[in-house]
């Protein structure tokens, strides 16, 4: 289970980085890139989820847990920024991105070391 949630959490970072491209080269976003990112990410952060309560306790995956949360409440204030935005098109402050991403990568890099080191 823990090798389907890196493959999904690496889906989204793909995706994420999609939309950084986006927001970054063309300075627009895309509402339905952006809804598959936060769907793949919330589908890695459930099973996930499911593994850490089915599974004797491990800190590498609880401390990924963590952060995932923290970069899911960091892309709720990404989103919420867009939706506040008159200019829906445009991309949200990329400080809040780079801080969401950072948070999203460092929490794949210690699920994927707990993996690797049992």
């Amino acid at each position: 289970m823990i090798l389907a949630t890196i493959v999904l959490f690496f889906l989204a970072a793909v995706l994420g980085l999609w939309l950084v491209v986006l927001g970054v080269r063309y300075r627009r976003g895309s509402r339905a890139l952006a809804a598959g990112h936060a769907g793949v990410a919330l589908l890695g952060l459930i099973l996930l989820g499911r593994h850490i309560f089915s599974s004797p306790i491990r800190v590498l995956y609880n401390d990924a847990a963590l952060l995932f949360i923290l970069a899911l409440f960091g892309g709720l204030v990404l989103l919420a920024l867009r939706m506040g935005n008159h200019e829906h098109r445009s991309p949200p402050p990329m400080i809040g991105v780079s801080l969401h991403a950072a948070m999203a990568l460092s929490a794949l890099l210690l699920l994927v070391l707990g993996y690797t080191h049992p």
